[in-house]
């Protein structure tokens, strides 16, 4: 299994933001639409952006420019039929072995699901952390960092992440751009956002 020193995150985001620009412009794109030590110190509810209306539809759908807002417990789902969903929010603070370590944190579970026809190499997924915050790595939580392997059509897979996010803070702005193995361009950015408890 991969350590995080083998998997520069920041070179990955940088790479992802240029090739979504480049893909904006000359490519095709697809378009969009709209965990934790040991245990969790608490269980927290995502409510829906304010920017959003009530009765909003469960999925988002928005394939105009290169990202696309969703409420933090909405779906976001792009063009081609892949979907995106975040769940099991919680927060905790970060053990003694973890990187970084001591540090409160923000854990959710990711879902992706390939409706698209070619596979998703999940390993080049770009997750974002709230302001840019670090993510934390700690393998006896769990937190392992995006699964090393590709996503085959019609299957779906769920990994627990987490973001180094103060104790105090309520808003949450979580970022994922899959990428497609066709050779087809990157996705465009599903911007999740909202508060939590």
């Amino acid at each position: 299994m991969a350590t995080p020193l083998a998997r520069p995150r920041k070179a990955v985001l940088a790479v992802a933001a240029t090739v979504v620009g480049c893909s904006l412009c000359a490519c095709s794109v697809t378009g969009g639409t709209e965990t934790d030590t040991a245990q969790p110190a608490a269980t927290v509810s995502a409510s829906q952006d304010t920017r959003s209306t009530e009765g909003a539809p469960e999925t988002q759908d928005d394939s105009d420019g290169d990202t696309f807002t969703v409420a933090l417990d909405k779906t976001a789902s792009w063009n081609n039929g892949v979907k995106a969903h975040l769940s099991g929010f919680s927060r905790g603070t970060s053990g003694e072995y973890a990187s970084p370590s001591g540090k409160a944190y923000l854990a959710f579970s990711v879902t992706l699901q390939n409706g698209a026809k070619s596979p998703i190499d999940l390993s080049m997924v770009s997750l974002s952390c709230p302001d840019g915050a670090e993510e934390i790595f700690d393998m006896e939580a769990g937190f392992d960092g995006m699964p090393d392997t590709h996503l085959l059509p019609r299957k779906s897979q769920t990994w627990k992440a987490a973001c180094v996010f103060p104790k105090t803070a309520k808003s949450a702005q979580i970022e994922i751009t899959p990428t497609d193995t066709s050779g087809s361009g990157w996705y465009r950015t599903a911007i999740f956002t909202g508060q939590v408890q």
